[in-house]
């Protein structure tokens, strides 16, 4: 049993040393080749026995010897041994195989260096890792770097379009101040009937300018500064909306408007905003609708959101005017009525800073506005 022992051993060595995915390779002190296993020489494209008699440096492309002699000698000397070494071998046909080459120098009882053994390792699909990972990094880095200067574009392009807003609100409502003042300072003097006529005109005139200019103030925070602000709280709708009926019934005392609003509780909203909208569907069926027919105003509020529709008779809106009526600056072709064109889009704004939606159908009985508002 003691005598089988050795062999056995020896068997396992040669078992170990054969068959490995790695290389082995056994060189001498003087960098001669011993011994090379078959899985090192296939890769090199020679036999084991034409492997043996070659100097290690001949394996080896040029880079690679030149790096044996100035680098890895050295190292074995002081350390006996080296790990993990990048180098690259050359293959029969002159091709270049990229390998991870560990070292160990078997030394005798004087310290005199016996043999060196060699495992060597393929690396081409470490390489090609590490490739693909340093082109990640760069793309990561671009992408990054594109994100920044996105970003800084962005709060460059806000900070342009707040100033922008903040001056055309400034410009316009200024002048416009100036003249209602005028005007009112006039019209606290005694006047003739056609100075009053004149006077009334002017401050008619100004309030509609001054609509005009609340017009463009939120078509300029809808298109250039990413929709309309809101501020939402627990709002009396009710209230609300029926101001809203009597200011229009107020201004056209001769269309009848009847407003049919069940809100018993508060509706978390935006008020003065919503009352905005509701002016302009108020305001667009009085223009557009018939003026002997009523205009409905109808509120409810549910378990699913609030509801409200503002519905006139008349003639119906045309199919392909559906399409763009929220669309800024559309208006209804109706005899020359004036404005911008811009209160359903800024309805149509309003109910979206809401998280909600306004729709229309309209036939021949009547046309029917209606704003959505999710809970």
């Amino acid at each position: 049993m003691d005598q089988a022992a050795p062999k056995n051993l020896q068997d396992d060595f040669e078992n170990l040393f054969e068959n490995t995915m790695a290389g082995n390779l056994v060189v001498s002190p003087g960098g001669v080749v011993l011994r090379a296993n078959s899985r090192l020489s296939s890769w090199l494209g020679h036999s084991a026995q034409d492997l043996a008699g070659k100097r290690l440096s001949d394996l080896l492309t040029v880079g690679g010897s030149i790096y044996l002699e100035t680098h890895l000698a050295p190292m074995l000397r002081m350390q006996g041994e080296f790990e993990e070494i990048m180098l690259e071998m050359r293959h029969f046909d002159g091709g270049k195989i990229p390998v991870l080459m560990n070292g160990f120098e078997q030394r005798d009882a004087a310290g005199q260096p016996l043999f060196l053994r060699l495992t060597i390792i393929r690396a081409s699909n470490r390489l090609t890792y590490e490739q693909n990972l340093r082109k990640a990094g760069k793309q990561a880095r671009e992408a990054l770097a594109t994100v920044e200067g996105t970003l800084l574009d962005e709060r460059e392009t806000a900070a342009l379009r707040e100033q922008f807003i903040a001056v055309l609100g400034h410009d316009l409502r200024n002048p416009l101040a100036a003249i209602d003042g005028g005007m009112r300072a006039i019209a606290r003097s005694p006047l003739n009937e056609q100075q009053e006529r004149i006077v009334s005109l002017v401050a008619a005139t100004v309030k509609r300018m001054s609509g005009l200019i609340d017009d463009i103030m939120d078509f300029a925070r809808g298109r250039l500064g990413g929709g309309i602000p809101v501020r939402l709280s627990e709002t009396d709708l009710s209230a609300v909306l029926l101001q809203v009926v009597n200011e229009i019934s107020g201004a056209r005392p001769g269309r009848r408007i009847e407003a049919d609003v069940e809100l018993p509780l508060p509706i978390m909203c935006d008020g003065p905003k919503l009352a905005q909208l509701t002016s302009n569907l108020l305001a667009n069926a009085v223009t557009h609708g018939s003026p002997d027919g009523p205009i409905t105003i109808t509120a409810r509020s549910t378990a699913a959101g609030f509801e409200l529709s503002v519905a006139n008779t008349g003639e119906p809106i045309q199919a392909d005017a559906v399409e763009r009526l929220f669309l800024p600056f559309t208006r209804v072709a109706d005899g020359g009525k004036q404005g911008l064109g811009l209160g359903l889009y800024i309805a149509s704004e309003i109910a979206k800073a809401h998280g909600g939606r306004l729709r229309v159908v309209s036939d021949e009985t009547r046309t029917v506005f209606t704003l959505e508002i999710p809970v």
